[in-house]
């Protein structure tokens, strides 16, 4: 916690619970202002100062001198007040007492509100605006489904969440019955980016390039959805531009993802550098034994890869039976297949994020 109040500069007086909401609010770009019990302001997230742009933050300021420079603004812009500054500074002041306050803000531009009475006297107020940091779907209107605080810590969870798939290489989507795509990983977005294969069309429906696997990908998918019997999960190719066909799962989604099907591409295998560099690192092969392996394992014949690194077939082939000989333990057999599947392995947890535009 030292080093969260280090980093945004909080006061070493600072609560620990209201620096852990005032770093949850910068961290999904809300305004956060932190008052200590003197009602002074002791911090004011960079969103809130863009925000309240009007607001002098180099003195120091009250919440009153906060509260009545708004007003003054709100008034200087057009609004017609329902109650004089001092009146409304006097009963803001009163509903402050209190340990928890929810309300919404409209100037100077439309916010949802939280105030929080820390039991030492120290307060925060976050103030986030829904659509900006995504949680229109967290409310109706100006009617909070829940608490803004609960708001913003599901919609962190749901980011870390989101963050874990685009950590992998293998392409995820979920998509709606009728092939709309609700959600895909940063795997997807590359694959889909690259137009090999699929295609989005105008409707947002994931689509496949062929006419033939078009039609067979829209009927697993409504299958999977709807949860028809024996075809809740399906396995197909889908043709590609070049190469291999793209291998997919596709999936009946279940729990918070009933009615929706979820559909895994195998990932592009991984560059026989990197395997190389693992095999060498990890597993104790020769630098040798590493490029002969990895190119085997990416798909070439020993000859072609003789060829590729201008050796002799009988060297790659010596070069492969020594390593092939030590990963015999490893991957449980020794054979190219097994060592192509092995590939297959690492690729998929390669890291998509690290990945973007080397495909």
């Amino acid at each position: 916690m030292g080093a969260i109040m280090l980093a945004m500069d909080l006061s070493s007086d600072t609560p620990p619970s209201l620096a852990e909401m005032a770093a949850l609010a910068v961290r999904i770009g809300s305004s956060a202002a932190v008052f200590d019990d003197s009602d002074r302001l002791s911090f004011a997230s960079d969103h809130m100062r863009r925000v309240y742009s009007f607001v002098d933050f180099s003195r120091q300021q009250t919440f009153d001198d906060l509260l009545l420079t708004s007003l003054k603004h709100e008034v200087a812009a057009g609004a017609i007040l329902q109650e004089s500054p001092s009146d409304k500074l006097a009963r803001t002041k009163m509903r402050r007492r209190v340990e928890r306050m929810e309300f919404i803000r409209t100037f100077p531009i439309p916010q949802m509100c939280l105030h929080w009475m820390h039991h030492s006297g120290w307060s925060i107020q976050i103030r986030a605006e829904p659509k900006h940091i995504g949680l229109s779907s967290f409310f109706d209107d100006e009617i909070p489904a829940f608490g803004l605080l609960e708001a913003l810590r599901r919609r962190e969870e749901m980011a870390q969440r989101a963050a874990v798939l685009d950590s992998i290489d293998l392409a995820i989507a979920v998509l709606g019955p009728e092939g709309r795509v609700r959600y895909k990983n940063a795997a997807f977005s590359v694959l889909l980016s690259h137009g090999d294969g699929f295609v989005i069309d105008d409707g947002g429906r994931l689509r496949a390039d062929d006419c033939v696997d078009a039609q067979h990908l829209s009927k697993a998918v409504a299958s999977a959805a709807l949860g028809w019997p024996g075809r809740r999960s399906v396995t197909m190719c889908v043709r590609r531009g070049r190469g291999d066909p793209h291998i997919l799962s596709i999936s009946q989604g279940v729990g918070a993802l009933a009615g929706a099907a979820v559909l895994v591409v195998a990932p592009v295998a991984l560059e026989p550098e990197a395997l190389a560099d693992v095999l060498y690192r990890d597993f104790g092969l020769t630098e040798a034994q590493s490029e002969a392996a990895a190119l085997v394992a990416s798909g070439l014949s020993p000859e072609d890869a003789a060829k590729k690194l201008d050796k002799s077939k009988e060297t790659i082939r010596t070069q492969l039976k020594g390593g092939m000989g030590r990963l015999d333990s490893i991957i449980g057999g020794s054979t190219q297949t097994r060592l192509s599947r092995f590939a297959a392995l690492l690729s998929s947890i390669a890291g998509a994020a690290r990945n973007c535009g080397k495909r």
